[in-house]
């Protein structure tokens, strides 16, 4: 995240009409990018404007081309989007998110290299420093202050309505004030409440809740188990595979996932489907032929009914009311 020597926080507007430009300031600000464009280069706008803080970065981006970029590495700290308009998706590795419009969505964390693609995009982003992001996590009970983002989406409508009024109050009262936007305190306030409203907003409670009752840290084992889910979703993998990639055996394996996650780890497994599965109705468009059928077939759910009943347990709605919206 950029920082300022001479003030706790630094205001940025850049405009340009050269692509070339605009993924240079892109790379200076995120990651080193190499871009391939796609779209006509006429009528080209770019617009970065911002507020950057200790600790967070408040920014807004409009982009008028069909691009694709590619990066070896990602950012290091956690970014929230919001797209108004056009078209974003981030992909590392099997990990792919597309961005709905309006919807807050976490890009990819903790990945080797993003590939972004981007459309005649214009929407607004909040970097956090993952660094405060974990201190958040290890104050509400994670012992080894990291957390697994099981989705990307926000678990739940109110938890997409907590973090909007987190960042409209960060935006609109503490950067509004000069005096407010100077105190290092009120900024080191603003930080911790985009965590907290960060972690309420993706990350699975019930994880939260196990990390708390665990009498020790989580082992190597189990975190290595739950990395490869998380990467390998999308692929037909089982319990064996999981164990073999974890390093244990497949009973050694379940005896883990009892003791540190009160669950086992095709649970977990089913679980991570459903939320790249939830993400994807986000992102769908019915007009284009996107059904809830085709989607949870996708995430190896083959019995429509019984998906639906699990996706209204979790998400509060039915499948087809979030294809709707």
């Amino acid at each position: 995240m950029p920082r300022t020597e001479s003030s706790p926080v630094a205001r940025f507007d850049v405009r340009s009409r050269d692509p070339e430009f605009a993924v240079h300031d892109i790379s200076g600000t995120y990651a080193e990018y190499t871009a391939r464009f796609l779209g006509s280069r006429e009528g080209f706008s770019y617009v970065h404007s911002g507020v950057v803080a200790p600790g967070f970065a408040l920014m807004h981006l409009e982009y008028g081309m069909a691009t694709e970029l590619r990066s070896e590495v990602s950012p290091e700290d956690l970014m929230v989007c919001r797209v108004t308009g056009g078209e974003l998706s981030v992909s590392s590795g099997q990990d792919v998110v597309r961005a709905a419009p309006g919807a807050p969505t976490l890009l990819p964390p903790d990945r080797s290299g993003w590939t972004v693609e981007l459309d005649d995009l214009r929407g607004d982003a909040v970097m956090l420093d993952r660094a405060a992001v974990d201190r958040a996590a290890a104050a509400s009970g994670v012992e080894d202050g990291r957390l697994t983002f099981t989705s990307r989406t926000a678990v739940s409508p109110a938890a997409a309505r907590y973090w909007d009024g987190v960042v409209d109050h960060v935006r609109r009262i503490v950067l509004a004030d000069d005096d407010l936007a100077a105190s290092r305190l009120v900024l080191g306030e603003a930080t911790r409440a985009l965590a907290v409203a960060a972690l309420v907003m993706f990350a699975d409670a019930g994880h939260v809740e196990d990390r708390r009752r665990s009498d020790r840290a989580e082992p190597a084992v189990l975190r290595r188990a739950l990395a490869f889910i998380d990467e390998h979703a999308g692929e037909d993998i089982g319990v064996e595979d999981i164990a073999a990639a974890s390093g244990v055996g497949a009973r050694g394996l379940q005896q883990v996932f009892r003791r540190h996650r009160d669950t086992t780890p095709l649970a977990y497994l089913r679980r991570a489907r459903m939320s790249r599965a939830h993400g994807d109705l986000v992102a769908a468009d019915p007009t284009r032929g996107d059904t809830v059928g085709a989607i949870a077939a996708r995430w190896a759910f083959t019995n429509p009914g019984r998906f639906s009943v699990e996706y209204r347990r979790i998400h509060g709605c039915s499948p087809s009311e979030t294809l709707r919206h």
